[in-house]
């Protein structure tokens, strides 16, 4: 489980749901503006068989949860 899953496993109601989505959202924006020959689906899809490509994607996730909270705070 990833910290961003704890994270989300703590959290309760359409709160909690709404920022993951927002997360999901962001990342996958942010990602793809890096990577224009790949797609954030591709890295997911990737990270279920790829050590590297599992933390890449935590990775991601993790700062965009950061940059989120950070100016939502």
């Amino acid at each position: 489980m990833t910290r961003l899953d704890e994270t989300a496993a703590r959290a309760s109601g359409s709160s909690a749901q709404r920022q993951d989505v927002a997360i999901l959202g962001e990342t996958s924006r942010r990602y793809e503006r890096c990577h224009p020959d790949d797609t954030f689906a591709d890295l997911a899809r990737r990270s279920s068989f790829s050590k590297e490509d599992r933390r890449l994607l935590e990775d991601w996730l993790a700062a965009t949860a950061l940059d989120i909270g950070a100016t939502d705070g």
